[in-house]
């Protein structure tokens, strides 16, 4: 296979490529390494990256420890790599022969003497600490396992003095990710209840170190994840003590910001067993009694944690009934008898589920979520008048084309004097002054949605409607009335080239040929011709728009 540069320039964008370039120009490519098929480099960016190339038959490809990289672009590290690999001559060794398999070196072992594989083993143990440590094991020494050498790379990795900004959290996390990968190591080498004690670790220096690293792409969360992931897989491994554990793992969650050990039932419930199960029950039974009665808009840290924990419990041993127990107690708002009323839903008992919306509706402020609820229930039991009267409580709190769609689907064949209901209803209300306000927008987008487009454009001429919402009535509007959408979209057109930048340009000229096409329609190519030659002159300064106009091919 050979690759050119012209092929590199294929395999992504203009501007990575362009990019791309420059780091290789600026040598910012290292340690470009060929071996068989593979091309590895090292791109210095924001920080070091590394990147790894395969020439197949098919063509070259790709993968680098950029963000991009990592989900399979070809970024512009990668065409980085490309152009000094291809200046250091472009050239691919051998296919590396097949590695020998597992069951022919068994064979070659077996035909050496114990001494020459007792030398082999200690000689590998010496630069391995993880061997020397099974080994170790295996004789009888019971503290073989020493975790400071891991113990410290965790703090290396995650412990960090200064803030790690936005530019460098990959990389912290991608440390964190390998410092995670030698704990996680331990489970499968014989050491399980050493790795439980160090993702435990492991999870205290996490939150410790959240408030000094950018977590804006959500680095934190999935290493929390992946160490609670290891955790879970270390007891199942080991042999911890179930109620020292239990006591663990409430005493970890009520204390956590970051929801740390909230979900480990019923993943947790064979490695508690009974003893430890007990002891979870009675922790987090405790926290919940000591909490205060609920307030309306209540919603604190330590109380959900406690709520949550407590959720889990009930229903991991009472189902619906035992989980209702725990949320009835603490009904402060209507989304309190929402949660209820949806559990219900879930096991199919719709008349419970009914009951306690009608007592959300009446204890409480009216809430949507309440009465769309209790429509989907009375729209199953065949209700659908009872389902309309729910859901134009809620078009008429808050009028919008879901809410009429709502309305729409529940009543079924029954909806027509719903329909007219709802567009007297919007009509009824003010004109704004002004006709390119949002006024009737609601009414428009419902009367456009029902395909009526001469009465959708007498209510935004009547009322007003947002500019979006004008732009697509006036693309509607002009299949039948060319010169009514013309005015609309030299307007949009306006709008987009006051934005200025190269979008909004392009934009804009989109808009001009759609408008060129009516003018040409209603016989006004001269004027069309004439409002060219204005708004070049007025935006003559404009060099990205006079690009964008020629490209369209306009005059």
């Amino acid at each position: 296979m050979v690759v050119s540069k012209s092929a590199v320039r294929k395999l992504t964008d203009a501007r990575s490529f362009e990019r791309g370039e420059r780091y290789f120009a600026a040598g910012q490519v290292r340690r470009v390494t060929v071996d068989g098929s593979t091309v590895t480099a090292m791109v210095d960016g924001t920080r070091t990256y590394r990147v790894r190339l395969d020439v197949t038959p098919a063509g070259l490809s790709g993968r680098c420890s950029c963000p991009y990289g990592s989900d399979g672009v070809f970024c512009k590290h990668c065409v980085a790599a490309s152009l000094a690999w291809l200046d250091h001559g472009g050239e691919v060794g051998q296919q590396r022969p097949k590695p020998l398999s597992d069951k022919r070196l068994r064979l070659f072992l077996r035909g050496r003497d114990q001494e020459w594989l007792i030398d082999q083993l200690m000689t590998a143990a010496k630069s391995d600490r993880l061997l020397r440590a099974r080994l170790a094991a295996a004789a009888g020494d019971e503290d073989a396992f020493d975790d400071r050498d891991i113990r410290a790379r965790l703090e290396r990795a995650i412990d960090i003095p200064d803030f790690v900004d936005y530019g460098a959290a990959y990389g912290y996390f991608l440390h964190v990710g390998e410092a995670l990968d030698e704990v996680e190591r331990l489970v499968d080498a014989g050491f399980p209840d050493a790795a439980i004690t160090l993702a435990e670790y492991a999870l205290e220096l996490l939150e410790s170190s959240a408030e000094r690293v950018d977590d804006s792409d959500g680095g934190l969360s999935e290493a929390i994840a992946r160490v609670e992931e290891i955790h879970l897989a270390a007891c199942e491994m080991g042999s911890p003590d179930p109620v020292e554990l239990a006591g663990r793992l409430v005493t970890r969650a009520v204390s956590s910001d970051h929801e740390v050990f909230i979900d480990v039932l019923p993943e947790y419930e064979e490695v508690l067993g009974a003893p430890g199960l007990a002891r979870y029950r009675e922790l987090v039974e405790e926290a919940w009694r000591k909490l205060p009665p609920k307030k309306p808009n209540d919603y604190s840290g330590g109380r959900f944690i406690i709520t949550h924990l407590m959720e889990n419990l009930a229903e991991s041993s009472g189902g619906a009934d035992g989980l209702i127990e725990v949320l009835a107690r603490d009904v402060a708002s209507s989304y309190d008898m929402l949660r209820i009323a949806e559990r219900l839903c879930a096991d199919g008992r719709d008349d419970e589920a009914l009951t306690w919306l009608e007592r959300g509706l009446t204890d409480f402020a009216p809430d949507f979520r309440l009465r769309s609820l209790a429509a989907e229930i009375h729209v199953r039991a065949g209700r659908r008048d009872q389902a309309g009267e729910m859901l134009w409580a809620n078009f008429t709190d808050r009028p919008s084309l879901e809410a009429y769609r709502a309305l729409r689907q529940a009543t079924a064949e029954g909806f027509p004097p719903w329909r007219d209901r709802a567009r007297t209803f919007l009509a009824d209300k003010p004109p704004a002054k002004e006709s390119w306000s949002s006024g009737r927008s609601t009414l428009v987008e419902i009367l456009l949605s029902d395909d009526e487009v001469d009465a959708a454009w007498q209510a935004a001429v009547d009322g007003g409607c947002t500019d979006g919402l004008w732009l697509r009535l006036a693309r509607a509007r002009a299949a039948t009335h060319p010169a009514d959408a013309i005015p609309i979209l030299l307007r949009a057109a306006d709008q987009a080239i006051e934005v200025r930048n190269r979008d909004s340009y392009r934009s804009a000229a989109r808009l001009l040929v759609d408008a060129r096409s009516l003018f040409t329609r209603c016989g006004s190519d001269e004027e069309f011709g004439n409002h060219m030659a204005a708004l070049r002159d007025s935006h003559r300064a404009k060099r990205a728009l006079r690009e964008e106009l020629d490209r369209a091919r306009l005059p």
